[in-house]
């Protein structure tokens, strides 16, 4: 360990990456609190019913045969109810049999799988089941044609459910070794985002919602990947056997490089298919703000502010446009903290205070806060304000 810290003192070219952590990856607003969710829990009830269903469903079985299309319906209709009873391991046997009996009777891509699944997605939502929900979610997107031309609004409505738990997945995972993965999956919906808001028919309705899902992988890839700068000859000075380097992917090391004119053009193309909207100018002003391109990013605060200047009264943690959204459903209820913090006109925070919790460490909660970039407020659309106050609720994920 001494000679790694001596090392580092020595070689200036190895930089400790200093990239802000975005809000929403392990922060979360109030709202997201109070939002709606639905865990299931097995329920102490009399399971008499559900029993009685499939008894019935197994006779009918033993008369059909084990595959007739005869049996979807009634095994549908007890996967429902062993849902509704709380015996979320028999739901899910029961809907992976009706899947079967469906694939058996009208093949692999038929659609008649697709409220099947549906009730499946539903089931590990209400669950918490992440890994369940992620798997389904992929297997219905490649049966709804993996976002190739032509749409159709269930194939984009699927492509977008698919992104999202995935992200979601990615937030939380290591990334080591996944370079070839992580680089399928951002090409797979670089090209389907290109070709939804290159497509006349629904490039009006459909081009924010991709190209606001590609920009929050932006912002994570940013962060996530900008963990150190290699130096060789620190590496080749440095013997300590705990010192291992991040694994290198060279096409993942040119999106980085790359990255910031990747969102730019992505939100330059989505402001041309939506000229003058705010969401739009603000989500282009947040990726240059995040970027310290302070000039740039004023003057489309300007403009954003006189579409809704009451937002631009205080300061705002970024990203703002697009929101890092996260599955309620598969990260429990997290801990509320009240904050306050004063943010200058560069967006920087100071005399950070945390009211105590229970079960969560102060240290923690301000060194995140600290580690976040934030909007500054704007004096009459104008100019950033030299001092504006944050005083809010968080959700801090465990």
């Amino acid at each position: 360990m001494t000679r790694l810290l001596c090392a580092l003192g020595c070689f200036s070219s190895v930089v400790l990456a200093d990239t802000p952590l975005p809000f929403g990856l392990d922060i979360q607003t109030r709202e997201w609190f109070e939002s709606d969710i639905v865990l299931v829990q097995a329920a102490a009830v009399d399971l008499t019913t559900l029993n009685q269903a499939v008894d019935a469903l197994n006779a009918q079985q033993m008369t059909l045969g084990p595959y007739h299309s005869d049996l979807v319906a009634p095994t549908v209709a007890a996967a429902k109810l062993a849902t509704e009873t709380g015996a979320l391991m028999r739901a899910e046997q029961l809907f992976d049999r009706a899947l079967h009996t469906i694939r058996v009777n009208d093949g692999l891509y038929g659609d008649q799988q697709l409220p099947i699944l549906r009730g499946l997605l539903d089931l590990y939502m209400a669950s918490g089941d992440r890994e369940g929900f992620e798997k389904r979610a992929e297997y219905q997107f490649r049966l709804l044609g993996s976002g190739l031309p032509p749409f159709n609004i269930a194939e984009l409505k699927a492509a977008g459910e698919f992104f999202d738990v995935t992200l979601d997945a990615l937030m939380d995972a290591s990334w080591e070794g996944r370079s070839r993965e992580l680089l399928r999956f951002h090409d797979r919906f670089e090209t389907l985002t290109d070709s939804v808001c290159a497509e006349s028919d629904v490039r009006a309705e459909w081009c924010r919602y991709f190209s606001f899902r590609l920009a929050r992988f932006y912002y994570l890839l940013e962060y996530k990947l900008d963990v150190f700068v290699d130096d060789p000859r620190f590496e080749s000075r440095v013997a300590d056997s705990d010192w291992q380097s991040l694994e290198r992917d060279p096409r993942m090391e040119a999106l980085q490089r790359r990255l910031f004119q990747q969102g730019e053009r992505v939100f330059d193309r989505l402001l041309a298919v939506e000229p003058g909207d705010h969401d739009a100018i603000s989500a282009l002003a947040d990726w240059h703000w995040f970027y310290n391109k302070r000039t740039a990013a004023i003057r489309l605060y300007r403009d954003a502010c006189q579409l809704e200047p009451d937002r631009f009264n205080r300061a705002a943690p970024l990203p703002e446009y697009p929101t890092l959204s996260r599955y309620r459903s598969f990260h429990g209820v997290g801990t509320l903290v009240d904050v306050t913090l004063e943010i200058n006109e560069r967006g920087v925070s100071s005399d950070i205070a945390v009211s105590p919790v229970d079960g969560i460490s102060s240290i923690s909660v301000k060194r995140k806060l600290r580690d976040t970039r934030y909007r500054p407020a704007f004096d009459q659309c104008e100019t950033p304000r030299d001092s504006s106050l944050i005083n809010a609720q968080f959700v801090f994920l465990d």
